[in-house]
């Protein structure tokens, strides 16, 4: 599911329309069917910040849907190169973490 798609999603579980929200975060209606209509990327940081506002998002979560990594921690960094160092201990850990196999690695 794309970020802008997402945001959509949130908005009409809010149990409101993008027009409703729109007027909600005092943003045109014009602005906003144009940032979820592919423009996330593009839009100015006071209108993703009136939108994360409305959704009760974090600015970092929009960006995390922006299809960009957060960063790790040096314990999570440790654990990652940890899990690539064992390939004979990953399935394991797949299997204790419940993950797919296409997520391993």
């Amino acid at each position: 599911m794309s970020r802008e798609e997402e945001l959509k999603r949130l908005i009409h579980q809010k149990g409101l329309t993008v027009k409703a929200f729109a007027r909600q975060i005092d943003m045109p209606y014009s602005t906003l069917l144009s940032i979820l209509n592919g423009s996330v990327g593009g839009a100015s940081l006071d209108n993703a910040i009136k939108i994360c506002d409305g959704l009760a998002i974090g600015l970092d979560s929009l960006q995390n849907r922006a299809g960009h990594t957060p960063r790790r921690d040096a314990r999570e960094q440790r654990l990652v190169e940890s899990y690539r160092a064992h390939p004979g201990l990953q399935a394991a850990v797949n299997k204790l973490l419940d993950l797919e196999e296409e997520d391993a690695g």
